[in-house]
């Protein structure tokens, strides 16, 4: 009996706990090559990222950056567009094949593809009024884990032809078309008139070239801008709230890829005068907007900014306790946001990392601690950085680690442990806090190395822990569950 015993304590304690030792990978999330708006060429990133110790670089090509305007009734013919180099109008295909090159260049850094996707921008004003303002072209989502091109080729965007439908807009582009079968008549029909000459009256036959031209002329054009005939799925002349949004999150849970809302608290404006018309754009931050929004997979938590929606008690805090009490269908992870694209400001590729905790160096092995939270993200100082190599809760045999769930029995022993390193080896002043429920329960201070436990009692009800440190930068764990049987 005591060997039965002693075997399914065994099993329990190993399908609680990790069940593979997990292996740290630096990475930098959120950049940009020469593929889009970067400088830097797919090759010459992996060099550098190779040389400051980075294992893993998740690109983000811009998908389609491109905003247009038009007027009321026929928007294609009047329409005004403006874009910068993205990977849609470029070739989904062409793009994964150039990450495939990029990687075997150099097998020693993990390149992952993604994609930057403005899902939605809209205008208000009028150009008939001097003024013109575009709203949210930064509040963006950045996508991972899909490989199939076509699946990518057809995200529900503004703009991407490849979503969008036919509708009665889409037949009104095509009106003005017409006007070449009237064009074209007058071009092929010989009119004939008299005219004197002196004292002779002749029959002269002409061709209305002038009229007939531009009537065709404005047809075709029309019929070249209108081309598909096809409705956008999120036309950009009305605010629709979050509903792009929404459905881009959804359409890429469906198909097994994984969303990060980005830069939440950033803020974008500023404006362009085209002659006598003042143009322009703004995008607010929008941390609450990861509260009203679901099943995208982590948000930019940490990156050169200020930011608060992650501080003990703030907007993450109750994000996480909706799904502790079983109001939300999966938390958001934290991850550290990069958004690198050159040197310029003071940027350096590894300022800001995610530092994966995976099976193994691959994409698959990425993509699935994304979706666990096995993750933290870091900010470094110039010469040294954080490294979290302890982060766990145990009670009894039963362990979890970032991203997972301990069950734990009421009034069971709880035991938080901590350790925090520098980089290298160098001593830096921390500060630890450690987070449960929103609410800041313990906090250490002290040189690196330094290592803590925190023990209680479990008080039965939905729980979770997480790590804030301070100190050479900045390390934001993400959270541990505990909940009954």
């Amino acid at each position: 009996m005591r060997g039965i015993a002693l075997l399914l304590a065994l099993l329990v304690a190993g399908v609680a706990g990790p069940a593979v030792a997990l292996e740290r990978l630096p990475a930098v999330l959120h950049v940009h090559s020469d593929l889009s708006t970067g400088d830097f060429s797919l090759e010459q990133l992996a060099a550098l990222a190779e040389k400051e110790g980075i294992g893993a670089l998740l690109i983000t090509e811009n998908y389609l950056l491109r905003v247009e305007y038009g007027l009321l009734p026929f928007r294609a013919l009047t329409r005004a567009t403006r874009e910068e180099r993205s990977v849609l109008p470029g070739g989904i295909e062409r793009y994964l094949e150039r990450i495939a090159r990029a990687r075997a260049a150099n097998p020693r850094v993990l390149i992952v593809p993604g994609v930057e996707v403005l899902p939605h921008y809209y205008w208000t004003g009028s150009p008939l009024a001097l003024d013109m303002m575009v709203h949210n072209t930064q509040k963006n989502l950045l996508v991972f884990g899909l490989t199939d091109a076509a699946t990518l080729r057809s995200l529900p965007v503004t703009g991407n032809a490849n979503a969008s439908t036919i509708g009665w807009a889409a037949a009104l582009d095509v009106v003005p078309g017409v006007l070449v079968v009237p064009g074209a008549l007058l071009l092929l029909t010989k009119r004939r008139s008299l005219k004197r000459r002196g004292r002779a009256v002749v029959v002269v036959t002409r061709r209305a070239w002038l009229p007939g031209a531009v009537l065709c002329g404005i047809g075709l054009l029309a019929l070249v801008r209108g081309w598909p005939f096809v409705v956008d799925p999120y036309p950009p002349y009305q605010d629709l709230g979050l509903r792009p949004h929404q459905e881009l999150i959804d359409y890429v849970d469906r198909a097994g890829g994984t969303t990060v809302w980005s830069l939440p608290e950033a803020r974008d404006d500023g404006e362009q005068w085209f002659g006598p018309i003042r143009v322009g754009w703004r995008t607010a931050p929008y941390p609450d907007d990861l509260l009203r929004t679901a099943r995208y997979t982590a948000f930019g938590a940490v990156y050169e900014d200020t930011t608060r929606v992650e501080r003990a008690g703030g907007g993450w805090d109750r994000l996480l306790g909706q799904f502790a009490l079983g109001d939300r269908s999966r938390p958001a992870w934290a991850v550290g946001e990069s958004g690198f694209h050159n040197f310029t400001a003071g940027k350096g590729l590894g300022n800001v990392q995610t530092v994966f905790l995976v099976e193994e160096r691959s994409e698959r092995a990425v993509i699935d601690a994304f979706r666990r939270g096995r993750m933290y993200a870091l900010q470094r100082e110039r010469d040294a950085g954080l490294v979290l190599t302890e982060f766990e809760v145990r009670s009894g045999a039963a362990a979890a680690v970032s991203g997972e769930t301990l069950r734990a029995a009421e009034a069971a022993p709880i035991e938080v442990s901590v350790a925090v390193e520098t980089a290298g080896g160098a001593t830096r002043d921390v500060r630890i806090t450690l987070v449960r429920n929103g609410v800041t329960v313990e906090a250490w201070s002290g040189p690196t190395p330094i290592r803590a436990v925190h023990r209680e009692r479990f008080d039965g009800g939905p729980a979770f822990y997480r790590l804030d440190v301070h100190g050479a930068g900045r390390l934001l764990s993400n959270p541990i569950f505990v909940r009954r049987p």
